[in-house]
């Protein structure tokens, strides 16, 4: 007589399980590895547009405090004096085409925001006379990939004179 419940019934469908599980794992460890590189990829980019406005203010502060004769936004030095800053006229202070205000805090630091137009941002401050070179100029730019402060995805990048 045959017996319903066979000792050999069952296993196809827990070889059908078994396979199943093991292609689920695998489908989701490649899932979460693509996830992170699609991650990296997007820091990648954003760490980039900090990176650049960065630079792009470092070098406008540079300009600014070295070759435009005879704006001197960001105060100078003369006979081993320190005069407070010259301007022109506010819009004509501009880095890549965007006009930037420098505040001046009296002693010697000056500070300027500027937006650019891929939506960067960056915070310069440039401190003329330091302590080891009481007539030289710092100078240090922080660039950010967003100006919104509260955004989970703002990332900094600096960039300081030697």
């Amino acid at each position: 007589m045959i017996s319903i419940f066979s000792k050999k019934q069952g296993f196809a469908i827990l070889y059908a399980i078994l396979m199943v599980s093991i292609v689920l794992t695998i489908s989701l460890t490649l899932l979460d590895i693509s996830y992170k590189q699609l991650v990296l990829s997007s820091i990648n980019k954003e760490s980039k547009l900090a990176y650049y406005a960065a630079i792009n203010a470092f070098d406008c502060a540079t300009y600014w405090d070295n070759f435009a004769f005879p704006h001197k936004p960001f105060g100078y030095f003369e006979g081993g004096s320190f005069f407070s800053p010259t301007s022109p006229d506010p819009g004509k202070i501009n880095c890549t085409g965007v006009p930037f205000t420098a505040t001046f805090d009296g002693s010697r630091t000056s500070t300027f925001d500027i937006s650019f137009p891929d939506g960067s941002f960056a915070e310069v401050t440039v401190v003329k006379g330091t302590g080891t070179d009481p007539e030289g100029t710092f100078i240090r730019a922080d660039g950010y990939n967003t100006s919104n402060p509260n955004s989970p995805r703002r990332v900094q990048r600096s960039h300081v004179s030697e």
